[in-house]
């Protein structure tokens, strides 16, 4: 049914009424609006999200646990590897040398060996501590003694002396048998195919 325009919008100026009568025709043209439907006269409830919420306590301490995780990681990896000359060093094998009657007091070193490698090169890295600072020519040096004759050479060293520590990096292609033992000797000038005189040894 056509709704009549009079009986909507009564008694109004003509300016207005003339507006009015051109929106109503607009309306009257367009016709009803559509339906909605069921679901839309029904709508749902609004979905949900489970968010769990932690204590900023938790927060807090959490991070600090993992700080505390990282840094021990680091440190325990510096300790293990750091040689001391700035490098790594992987030892498979410490070996202790402890000073002779000849030795000064307190004299003292370490070898750690590393796993050889696919040639049967094997790096030692030496640490010597409490020897007395040597006038040139002289000189120490390394040896690994097997048995009663047989001495191989292994690399050669000076120290500042004092209480300094001296870090050696010798490489040999020797294989390590048992009962053999390491010896550090002091070597005089033009003496270099036997040992001198024995000071550190295993």
């Amino acid at each position: 049914m056509k709704p009549d325009f009079d009986e909507l919008v009564g008694n109004v100026p003509d300016d207005e009424r003339e507006r009015l009568r051109r929106v109503h025709e607009l309306l009257v043209a367009a016709g009803p609006a559509p339906e909605l439907t069921p679901k839309l006269e029904r709508p749902g409830e609004p979905p949900t999200a489970d968010i769990a919420l932690f204590p900023k306590r938790r927060h807090a301490a959490a991070a600090v646990i993992a700080a505390a995780l990282a840094a021990a990681a680091f440190g325990g990896g510096y300790l293990v590897g750091h040689s001391g000359t700035g490098e790594t060093f992987a030892a498979r094998k410490v070996l202790v040398l402890h000073g002779t009657a000849t030795a000064p007091e307190g004299a003292k070193a370490s070898i750690k060996l590393a796993k050889p490698d696919p040639a049967g090169n094997l790096q030692m890295l030496v640490s010597v501590g409490g020897l007395t600072k040597l006038e040139p020519p002289e000189y120490y040096r390394l040896w690994l003694q097997r048995g009663s004759k047989t001495t191989l050479p292994c690399g050669d060293f000076v120290v500042e002396g004092g209480n300094k520590r001296t870090v050696v990096r010798f490489t040999v292609s020797y294989s390590i048998k048992p009962g053999d033992r390491w010896i550090v000797t002091k070597q005089a000038a033009g003496q270099h195919r036997t040992p001198g005189q024995l000071l550190l040894t295993t």
